[in-house]
């Protein structure tokens, strides 16, 4: 996959189409949308940050297979725009996050931070388009791996539950914290592979 090869145009077009161009989204963005969300708040959990990026790159996935989605500015600063968001909303109504880095507000910023006010695209919870098409495959994903290792039942307890690393360690008998947050990544990371994989069905 020749990732560097594409404009930002033609990787909508492409995510569209193959949701597998979705790494070359992730490899051109992913760092900077994290680094920029660590100055929003630096002491928010790295991996709520994540789930944030991992929900702009959901947003940009179904906008761009409207087919009627259009580029006003850079990939980077579209997803910057949309991660702000979406980390403002959640600092606001989660009351268990960390706040907004001091001297940082709704309206602050720096000429070198690339996003946009005027988009305001974000992961809404009532949004018909988006989330319940993404809801209804997280939860057939979620099926598709009961049964197959500790990754149903262990997201389960972190994500529905809200167990604590240190809980969800004692639970499957792990040996530490660390080795749960690990095996909590992998979880996430094979749970959004087969989402996408089921958006991707959906969609034909």
């Amino acid at each position: 996959m020749e990732c560097e090869s594409l404009s930002d145009p033609q990787l909508i077009e492409l995510i569209a189409e193959d949701t597998t161009y979705l790494k070359c989204v992730s490899l051109r963005t992913r760092d900077y949308c994290l680094n920029f969300m660590r100055r929003m708040s630096s002491s928010i959990d790295p991996e709520m940050l994540k789930d944030i990026y991992h929900d702009a790159l959901i947003v940009l996935y179904e906008k761009a297979r409207t087919g009627e989605f259009r580029l006003t500015c850079s990939l980077q600063t579209y997803l910057n725009s949309v991660c702000r968001n979406q980390l403002l909303n959640t600092l606001r109504d989660n009351s268990r996050t960390s706040p907004l880095a001091e001297g940082y507000s709704r309206d602050s910023g720096d000429e070198n931070e690339q996003y946009a006010d005027t988009i305001t695209d974000w992961l809404h919870a009532g949004d018909i388009g988006i989330n319940n098409e993404r809801v209804q495959a997280i939860l057939q994903s979620l099926e598709h791996m009961k049964g197959k290792g500790d990754c149903h039942e262990l997201l389960l307890l972190v994500h529905y539950q809200g167990k604590s690393m240190k809980d969800v360690a004692a639970h499957f008998g792990y040996k530490n914290e660390q080795i749960a947050r690990n095996k909590n990544y992998l979880c996430r990371e094979q749970l959004k592979a087969l989402t996408f994989r089921l958006l991707k069905k959906l969609k034909q």
